[in-house]
């Protein structure tokens, strides 16, 4: 396993730890539905994903630029069908703070995935 790896891991682990706190302060049991922690799953496997498949491209150049518009527009159309999937599905009781948690998430990991290659290129 390699060091992007255990990075993301242990970003995953610290990100569910703030999920526990929100819930833990919070009046809401947010983490009733399961939608908050399917969403830091959704950005876990699709960060492994990426990370995966960057990797195999990271001295290709050209490659790896393409690899990378390419699955950030996949990251993209698929985090819009997860919200939507998430309204269609709770259309009577859909809560804001899930949508606020949900681009934060989206901005954390996409930030989390740039450093890390970031630093791989800067070595």
């Amino acid at each position: 396993m390699t060091q992007k790896f255990k990075t993301l891991f242990l970003f995953t682990l610290f990100v569910f730890l703030i999920l526990i706190i929100l819930n833990i302060a919070t009046e809401a049991n947010i983490q009733a539905s399961g939608w908050y922690s399917t969403a830091i799953i959704y950005f876990f496997s699709f960060s492994f994903f990426q990370i995966s498949v960057l990797e195999k491209s990271l001295k290709g150049g050209l490659r790896f630029i393409q690899s990378h518009l390419f699955l950030t527009a996949l990251k993209m159309f698929f985090s819009a069908v997860f919200i939507i999937v998430y309204g269609f599905l709770n259309n009577e009781n859909i809560d804001t703070l899930f949508f606020i948690w949900f681009l934060v998430l989206y901005l954390l990991y996409t930030a989390l995935l740039g450093w890390l290659f970031y630093k791989k290129q800067k070595k």
